[in-house]
């Protein structure tokens, strides 16, 4: 029988079994994203979604804790995580729900694009992957199948591992490792991801830094360093502001640069952004993306998007 039915009927099963006395959550999300520019013909809807996740915990006779969610989103199917929470860390299975190893470092340092999740300005590209939220069978990962284990905060660091099942001929497991924490006041994080052999790709590993620097005056400054065994590599530096008096929204500003391997000149690009919560889990932000890529001129792109949690 499929994996993947399998977990959901355990799932569902231990919900029914136990849900008396456990503590069962609902919320969800709805995004959306318009564009306008360089990159597109007219003003076009480039993603609207809407998701939602149930959430199921509990604590067994053992004192282990244990905690399943399952999400739904438009135009998908349902996706399901179940994790069990000790003393020795939280070791997880399924989507990925919870989060992968490199989960909290697919972000920019101060976060400039809000409602879009690319990692790069429009236009630009580097070969890099960061091992999770692939389609089941690119690059042999199937992401309907992993595990993730996080640890406990040891002398205030905590580390991450996680494998992605390989699924398809030519291709390994996907491997992932992360480590985060605090070094005189700068949060600092540090990733690898090893996708193995695969057939598709030249490179099979790559690299994450990210330091961000305690507030300045209010002021939010980051540092990331994206590098893949291909060759290909991007660092950006971003700087947030605090909020603007009578706008009470947050500037943020990132720049990108980007060294292709074959290119005869390096790619770089900038996202600007402001981003105003309205309370409540409703949040928007207007963006500004430019980019060069080799010898073309700056490709400028405008992006609106909104969230509204629940």
């Amino acid at each position: 029988m499929n994996k993947k039915i399998l977990g959901k009927a355990a799932l569902m099963s231990l919900m029914a079994a136990t849900v008396a006395k456990a503590d069962v959550t609902i919320g969800g999300t709805f995004n959306g994203l318009w564009a306008d520019g360089d990159s597109y013909a007219s003003q076009e809807r480039v993603s609207i979604t809407e998701s939602a996740a149930i959430t199921y915990t509990d604590t067994l006779d053992n004192g282990i804790g244990i905690e399943g969610t399952m999400a739904f989103e438009s135009g998908g199917g349902g996706d399901f995580d179940i994790s069990f929470i000790s003393d020795m860390g939280t070791v997880s299975f399924g989507n990925g729900l919870s989060g992968g190893p490199v989960d909290s470092m697919d972000s920019h340092p101060v976060k400039s694009s809000f409602a879009s999740s690319r990692k790069l300005p429009q236009g630009l590209s580097a070969d890099y992957e960061d091992g999770d939220g692939v389609a089941e069978g690119v690059a042999g990962f199937d992401d309907d199948n992993q595990i993730v284990y996080t640890s406990p905060k040891i002398n205030g660091f905590t580390v991450k591992a996680g494998i992605g099942f390989g699924t398809t001929a030519g291709a390994d497991d996907i491997m992932a490792y992360s480590i985060s924490g605090k070094i005189a006041g700068f949060s600092v994080k540090g990733g690898i991801v090893d996708e193995g052999n695969t057939d598709s790709r030249t490179g099979d590993e790559n690299y994450m830094i990210g330091i961000k620097a305690p507030k300045l005056a209010g002021y939010t400054i980051g540092y990331g360093l994206y590098d893949s065994d291909s060759g290909d590599s991007y660092t950006v530096i971003g700087v947030k502001t605090p909020k603007i008096p009578g706008l009470d929204a947050t500037f943020q500003y990132e720049y990108f640069d980007v060294d292709n391997t074959g290119s005869t000149a390096d790619d770089d690009g900038s996202i600007a952004s402001l981003q105003k919560s309205f309370g409540g889990g409703v949040k928007a932000s207007l963006e500004y993306h430019v980019a060069s890529v080799g010898s073309n001129e700056d490709v400028e792109n405008f992006f609106i998007g909104y969230k509204i949690g629940f």
